[in-house]
């Protein structure tokens, strides 16, 4: 057997052609471009791809002289290094504060020149100080000895007393100028040194002086400096929890375990024909014949690769931002998709196709029921009588409840912990992947992992409901196009991906075209209608007017600077499913979140605003507005931010609303509306001679005023009233309606209300149209202008025979049918 030729491939390091999110998961479709072939066997593997994959949805396509053999798919462990995809980017070096020493300034102070000068100067006085001092000693000592000389030479006899006192004078005047002179210098020395001392207190208070000026910039520059370090410590700090934060984030992301895929083809340029016949799971393509034109160089041997396959951690969903207008009674809704990728993967610089296609069906497995005879029979005598029996049998109920059960249950949950996250190992030992769990047990755990997924269709299908559609549209196929064999192993990739098309004739010139993958093509589709891109206006208050200008006022149009808006979206309908191309191409990493991206930007007109009370309960006037949705394309339910009048109201959930229809939201309690609802008042009177006959007569009122201002152009505002009757079970207890007057159940309405205030102007309120439906409901539709306010009068009348009293019924309790709608 021919060695084959092998070549590896990381998914990271392949184009993404495009990648199309549905809302449960997502199809990607990568190419692998210019692959060199050798004559012969060649093995193509492509590692990395996320374990999130559905192994069974794998498939390679592509075009180029050979053939794929074989398809295998396998899970490995993965063999990437954390740091070598990641490198530690912490080459930090503790930065040091600047390295300005500032000295301590007792030392420069203390040695300033002037006064070093003045105590160099003292030391040299205090010198001379010592020699007079000396020169005096001296001059004293040898006076003494004089003297004693003195006495010692009278006392001799014989000594010549003229020349020994001429001897005495001559010494002692020299020892008297030796003396004079020490006194004059010691005296002028200790002159001198005053003087110097004096200087000396002073130098030195100038010292203190400024070398406490100077500790005190010190000081300050100290602090400053330490201000510096703390706020570089801090940054540091942030930089640091940055850092460990990306980090975290990516071993979210970081497989334990990662598909290969390897691809087994055949190059045939330069193979015989009868060498293909015994092929399995392969189709021949054109095999050029050598020494003919058509002959390729083996140098030259290329192919190119589609390799496509769903993930069930990446999805979108709708989301919402509604802008209501009181003003001008227009709401813009901006249509966004939050796109989600829980992958190991990073899909870069690809197209982005939204479908609403669910490309999953829950309950596969079950088994369509069949009807049991449903039998029944009379009951024995003595039997407690079952009013319940006879409205669903046995088998209902059973299949009802399990039915039920199967609903709520859900699939056993895959731990992420299982796929994703760096092994918490030695790194000098198993570096190159993880040790985890037998592929056989992981393959298990994915098998659930697509049961959970496929369960989100009882959920999902409220939010998009369309069934699967075929997105796929290929391109035409050349003549030298490559055979496409899916996995042989991958009963359910019909689902996700339909067959190929038949190949059309060959392109001139030998060209090949690879297939368009799930997408479908950008910039051929755009939303028509609906005036999309426009703003609803913000001005004005709840229902306020706008001024109406006089005849010789003209509007004079402002110069606006453009508002920064997003790129809108292609939209296509196919069937039952809609995709939407988001422009341009972009990036989608895994993240913890989702990111928005913006779809389309509708202007909805004729929006009504509406106000219903049911005082009898709650005396407030709730808002609600309807919308018809003009556009062409169907609204997905979904969060919605609220917006009135330009202030924010809260979030809530947009129903879905297919093209055509109109649909309601609450905007909760209008304080603006005041609703009085006061305690019934009651006659009582009896009638009759013969047969004695008691009534009694319930009076009640709902006061609405409205309180805006009807200087500052307030619309009318209308508003659905709705109290009610007694209705009687018992046909001796009869209940009649006083007013309003004329009220009858299913006949028309009747003109009500009154003023709350007698004055001229209030007599104009508007007006009030009152009507009796089943069940004892009076509802009054009313139309009320700002500044005035109504009063709907409710008064009936109860007569029941002399001795009786009227009790309320008790609640009647729910049928089976009713608790399991």
């Amino acid at each position: 057997m021919d060695t084959a030729h092998k070549q590896e491939y990381k998914v990271r390091d392949l184009t993404t052609r495009s990648v199309t999110l549905f809302p449960s998961r997502a199809q990607v479709v990568r190419e692998l471009k210019d692959v060199s072939l050798k004559p012969g066997v060649n093995e193509i593997t492509v590692i990395g791809l996320t374990p999130t994959v559905d192994e069974h949805s794998i498939k390679v396509e592509g075009t180029g002289l050979a053939v794929i053999s074989n398809i295998t798919v396998e899970l490995q462990s993965n063999r990437d290094i954390y740091e070598d995809i990641y490198p530690d980017s912490d080459n930090d070096s503790d930065e040091t504060s600047d390295e300005e020493q500032i000295l301590d300034p007792n030392a420069s102070q203390e040695d300033a020149a002037e006064l070093q000068q003045v105590r160099q100067q003292l030391v040299a006085l205090r010198d001379e100080q010592t020699r007079a001092k000396e020169s005096l000693a001296s001059a004293e000592n040898r006076l003494k000895i004089l003297d004693a000389y003195g006495k010692h030479m009278a006392e001799e006899d014989g000594t010549d007393i003229v020349g020994s006192l001429d001897k005495y004078r001559t010494e002692r005047e020299k020892v008297f100028d030796d003396h004079m002179t020490g006194v004059k210098e010691s005296r002028d020395i200790l002159l001198r040194i005053e003087e110097a001392t004096k200087v000396e207190t002073r130098l030195v208070a100038e010292a203190a002086k400024a070398q406490r000026k100077a500790v005190k910039a010190w000081l300050k520059a100290q602090k400053t400096k330490q201000t510096e370090q703390t706020k570089k410590d801090r940054r540091k700090a942030e930089q640091q929890k940055e850092k460990a934060r990306v980090r975290t984030e990516r071993e979210k992301f970081w497989p334990r375990q990662c598909y290969a895929v390897c691809i087994t083809l055949d190059a045939t340029a330069f193979t015989p024909m009868s060498s293909r016949r015994n092929s399995v799971s392969s189709d021949l393509v054109k095999v050029p014949v050598a020494g003919s034109d058509d002959a390729v160089d083996p140098s030259q041997l290329t192919c190119d690769l589609v390799l496509s396959y769903v993930t069930t951690a990446a999805f979108w969903s709708p989301s919402y931002d509604l802008q209501l207008s009181t003003t001008t009674n227009t709401a813009t809704l901006c249509f966004d998709a939050q796109l989600t990728n829980k992958t190991s993967e990073t899909w870069s610089n690809c197209k982005i196709v939204l479908s609403t296609s669910q490309a999953s069906f829950s309950g596969i497995a079950d088994a369509i029921p069949t009807l049991a005879p449903w039998r029944i029979k009379l009951a024995t005598r003595g039997t407690v009588r079952d009013n319940t029996a006879l409205l669903a049998s046995r088998e209902e109920l059973r299949e009802k409840e399990s039915w039920q059960a199967q609903r709520k249950q859900l699939p056993p949950q895959q731990s992420r912990n299982t796929l994703f996250g760096r092994p918490q190992q030695n790194p000098w030992g198993a570096s190159h992947g993880w040790s985890g769990q037998p592929q056989q047990q992981i393959q298990q755990q994915m098998q659930q992992q697509q049961m959970q997924h496929q369960s989100l269709q009882s959920t999902a299908a409220e939010v998009f409901g369309a069934p699967e559609e075929v997105l796929r549209k290929k391109a035409a196929k050349s003549g030298n196009m490559m055979a496409v064999a899916s996995s042989s192993f991958a009963p359910n990739a019909r689902s996700a991906f339909p067959p190929p098309p038949a190949p059309s004739a060959a392109a001139p010139g030998g060209g090949s075209a690879l297939h368009a993958g799930a997408a479908t093509s950008g910039g051929l589709f755009s939303v028509g209608g609906g005036g999309f891109g426009s703003h609803a206006s913000r001005g004005g208050g709840l229902f306020a007017s706008k001024p109406d200008l006089a005849d010789d006022e003209t509007e004079v149009n402002v110069d606006v600077e453009p508002e920064l808006d997003f790129e809108e979206s292609a939209m296509e309908e196919t069937g039952l499913t809609t995709t939407y191309d988001l422009s341009n191409s972009k990036t989608l990493a895994p993240r913890s979140t989702a990111s928005k991206q913006r779809v389309v930007r509708l202007t909805l007109p004729d929006v009504v605003f509406s106000h219903t009370v049911v005082a009898k309960y709650r005396p407030v006037a709730y808002l609600k507005a309807r919308l018809r949705n003009i556009s062409k394309m169907t609204l997905l339910r979904g969060p919605t931010g609220l917006t009135l009048d330009g202030a924010f109201m809260g979030r809530t959930n947009l129903p879905r609303c297919s093209p055509g229809d109109s649909f309601s939201l609450s905007l909760g309690v209008d304080p603006a509306v005041k609703v009085l609802y006061p305690k019934p008042e009651v006659r009582r009177g009896t009638t009759g001679i013969f047969k004695v006959e008691n009534s009694g007569v319930y009076t009640r009122a709902i006061t609405l005023i409205n309180t805006r201002s009807s200087t500052g152009g307030g619309k009318a505002i209308r508003l659905l009233v709705h109290d009610q009757i007694p209705v009687s079970e018992d046909e001796r207890l009869k209940v009649e309606i006083l007013q309003p007057k004329g009220l009858s159940v299913g006949g028309g309405g009747v003109g009500a209300g009154a003023p709350t205030r007698d004055g001229k102007e209030d007599r104009d309120w508007g007006t009030a149209v009152a009507s009796l439906k089943k069940e004892g409901e009076v509802s009054w539709d009313v139309s009320l202008k700002a500044g005035r306010g109504v009063r709907l009068g409710l008064e009936y009348v109860v007569a029941l025979p002399g001795g009786e009293h009227a009790v309320q019924c008790q609640e009647v309790g729910k049928t089976w049918t009713q608790m399991n709608e």
